[in-house]
């Protein structure tokens, strides 16, 4: 039975190459899954990716084991290690408002435990439709045009989903968070970026997207533009001249549907979060996404929501109830409840102001440090210049090619040593790019500061204690 077992997984792996044949890029890619050395005593079909430090079993779908490894992960990892102050993890470490669980307390002892409709729990929709039809500046219909689902990473890959086959194309304002690129890839289609551009920045404002380079990457193949603001990682708010540039390139390009991640709409220190589905003739064009995650200071709960025309929230709603089917009802219940408490409150107004004070505490440190960091006019990070910190790299900062592999490019081994050295996690933002712009940011590192003040404090002694100030230029 162990021959035959064997000789199974070995005529798999040969059938997934055979598939393969002729697609070089694919098949270097992949070439981590033909590695021998199977781990017979946990998982006879787990194998040892030849060059990753996880692992992928044989079984795995092409496309699933072409996916590049998270970033996130590996540096959290890498965190753990060296029992570092973790600023590159992309969540508070505080405590979420005493009325988010008085809400959750109250959900939980009405009881509210069973499945709900797939689309979002009816206290939940009528809630959300009602708040954001002034936000949106039109009716919203709670039934058709608002569903929940499971965070906005999950709306994200629901909307990929249910709107993109293979072969299509996604266009992606760079840098950008992965979620759409996984999603993309899975579905055998590609995604191709569009950087934002900044010749020295200082403030998020200086990053600009070039509207002849978005024309020149959209195409009749092109199914989605995924737009983010307040964006991840630069903390970019698009102001509507710039969101009504956007939409005038789009009139060109009828079939392109706007995914709007905005999920940071209540983290806006400097400008106005302006809505593109707001804009005339975008609605019906636009899938818009939020999280009460983010809002609330409760990023496990995934607790997400989209609003759009009912033909494009429809399809996604059907792929959120075949994966999920629907979100924990319970803590649908309990977002209701905290909507409508925080709007009563003032909340939305305080959050913005904490956290504009928490990210001017860590600008000065970082300052202090001797580190630039690039202010954000919005969300909780902060990209922040390492150029003043010397080390051996053996490409000459910018210049690096194109193929380099990630874990060695000069921003990843910036990130290394800061948490290797300093005991403080920061994030390489050329994760964020395509290979061909991801020589932008070789100088750059993103900062979290939705943290305590005694974390970022604690975060900056350990920098300049560390002796990697003598090594700084």
């Amino acid at each position: 039975l162990k021959l035959q077992f064997l000789y199974f997984i070995v005529m798999h792996k040969m059938s997934v190459f055979s598939r393969l044949k002729g697609k070089g890029k694919a098949l270097q890619q992949l070439r981590h899954v033909h590695d021998h050395k199977i781990l017979y005593e946990s998982d006879p079909t787990i194998v040892r990716p030849a060059n990753r430090d996880s692992f992928m079993s044989p079984l795995s779908s092409v496309r699933m084991a072409a996916v590049e490894p998270s970033v996130f992960a590996e540096f959290t990892d890498l965190a753990i290690k060296h029992n570092a102050i973790n600023l590159g993890a992309g969540f508070p470490n505080y405590p979420i408002p005493d009325f988010v669980k008085d809400a959750a307390h109250e959900a939980i002892s009405s009881d509210h435990n069973q499945y709900t409709r797939p689309a979002g729990h009816p206290l939940l929709v009528g809630c959300l439709a009602s708040y954001y039809t002034d936000l949106f500046e039109r009716h919203i219909c709670k039934d058709t045009e608002v569903a929940v689902v499971g965070g906005a990473t999950n709306a994200i890959f629901s909307a990929v989903m249910a709107l993109v086959d293979p072969g299509d194309e996604v266009v992606c304002i760079e840098p950008y968070f992965d979620a759409p690129k996984i999603a993309t890839d899975l579905m055998g289609a590609t995604t191709k970026g569009v950087p934002l551009r900044a010749d020295w920045a200082t403030g998020s404002a200086d990053w600009k997207l070039n509207l002849s380079e978005l024309e020149a990457a959209l195409s009749d193949k092109t199914k989605l533009l995924v737009l983010n603001t307040p964006h991840n990682p630069t903390g970019k708010v698009f102001s509507k001249e710039e969101l009504v540039g956007i939409a005038k390139v789009l009139e060109k390009f009828p079939q392109v549907v706007v995914l709007s991640d905005e999920v940071y709409e209540h983290m806006v220190y400097e400008g106005t979060h302006e809505r593109i589905a707001s804009l005339p003739g975008m609605w019906d064009r636009t899938l818009s996404i939020y999280s009460a995650g983010k809002t609330f200071s409760a990023t496990g709960w995934r607790v997400g929501y989209v609003f759009g025309p009912s033909p494009l929230i429809l399809p996604l709603v059907r792929v959120h109830q075949a994966s999920n089917f629907c979100t924990p009802s319970v803590l649908q219940v309990a977002t209701a409840n905290a909507m409508n408490h925080a709007v009563k409150i003032n909340y939305f107004d305080d959050l913005r102001d904490t956290l504009k004070a928490k990210r001017d505490k860590l600008a000065g440190l970082l300052r202090l440090a001797s580190l630039e960091p690039i202010l954000p006019q919005g969300g909780y990070f902060m990209l922040t210049d390492t150029t003043k910190i010397a080390m051996q790299h053996p490409h000459p900062m910018w210049h690096a090619p194109e193929d380099l592999p990630l874990p060695e490019r000069r921003d990843f081994a910036v990130c290394r040593i800061l948490t290797e050295k300093a005991g403080v996690t920061a994030i390489p933002a050329s994760a964020f790019y395509a290979p061909e712009h991801r020589h932008i940011t070789d100088s750059l590192a993103r900062f979290c500061f939705c943290k305590t003040d005694e974390t970022l404090e604690s975060a900056y002694h350990r920098i300049v204690r560390s002796g990697l100030g003598s090594q700084w230029v």
